[in-house]
């Protein structure tokens, strides 16, 4: 799936099979996997995912965030998400559940995340060689859940609370730094321009205006957001404009179409139809009446 399609995704699909591997065991690895992206899905638990190499855009939720080699990710499994990219790429993820009910052992109440977001995500970059301890930490617990030897339980748990304990530190540590590649600088302004605009929906979010913004000039930045994420400036504004409507329609049944147009930038309802309905292939009224009715 491309980003021109993420909208036709109403309802994401609830992960079976990495419920029923959980329910096994609570800790899941899929280590240096190559994918071409995922459908929105969610599941348990929490998930790491790190990108070893290739590039892709990651969606968690509302957020649409640009990932390379080295970029971390960390988010609660309920959040629907999706990795969308343009040719193949290779990451590790691991899954983990530790359910409220389950207090086996004093390591499980160790493994807390409060420090993760509820309904959002932990993004960063991990140094060269944050990158390589992250790796030998991520081989030594695959190697417990293949091997499977004495006490492989307990290690493999030990080695999932080291792992998320170095993924807290590496993202709250003021002293992080992140690649200074030509390639991971641009990747880090585009996101910060696309965070920009899903905090700013309301805004003057003309290429003009956020170009000017970040001091870049308007060809650089519609060709970089063209050349990562295979859509223009302009249309990622009007998928996240979008986004947020069909979120208000669902949730504020108080607002109107014209209050909605214009807390999230449309100069008029009418054009702020034209625009939904070209995306959605429905009007605005339509679909609050669709998603009232079910």
């Amino acid at each position: 799936m491309d980003m021109k399609n993420l909208l036709t995704n109403e309802k994401p699909d609830w992960n079976r099979d990495m419920e029923t591997k959980l329910s096994r065991f609570p800790i899941v690895l899929h280590s240096d996997q190559w994918m071409k992206g995922t459908g929105l899905h969610y599941h348990p638990g929490l998930e790491i995912h790190v990108t070893n190499e290739g590039v892709g855009t990651m969606v968690v939720g509302r957020q649409i965030l640009l990932q390379a080699p080295r970029s971390v990710l960390v988010f609660r499994g309920m959040v629907p998400h999706q990795m969308i990219s343009k040719s193949s790429y290779k990451r590790t993820v691991i899954s983990c559940d530790f359910g409220d009910d389950d207090a086996t052992t004093n390591l499980h109440r160790l493994a807390e995340f409060s420090w993760i977001p509820q309904d959002s995500c932990l993004s960063f970059t991990l140094s060269p060689k944050e990158s390589v301890e992250m790796e030998s930490l991520c081989k030594s617990l695959q190697r417990e859940l293949q091997e499977r030897r004495i006490g492989w339980e307990r290690m493999a748990l030990a080695h999932v609370l080291q792992i998320t304990v170095f993924l807290q530190r590496s993202s709250t540590d003021p002293e992080h730094v992140a690649s200074s590649s030509a390639a991971s600088r641009n990747i880090d302004l585009l996101q910060m321009c696309s965070d920009y605009v899903c905090r700013n929906l309301g805004a003057d979010l003309s290429l003009r205006a956020v170009a000017r913004r970040f001091a870049l000039s308007e060809e650089h930045l519609t060709r970089s957001f063209t050349r990562e994420m295979g859509i223009s400036f302009y249309q990622y504004v009007l998928l996240q404009r979008t986004a947020e409507a069909k979120r208000l329609l669902r949730e504020t049944p108080d607002l109107s179409i014209s209050d909605i147009a214009h807390m999230i930038g449309f100069t008029s309802s009418s054009h702020f139809s034209r625009q939904f309905r070209a995306l959605t292939e429905e009007t605005p009224s339509a679909y609050r009446q669709k998603v009232q009715s079910t």
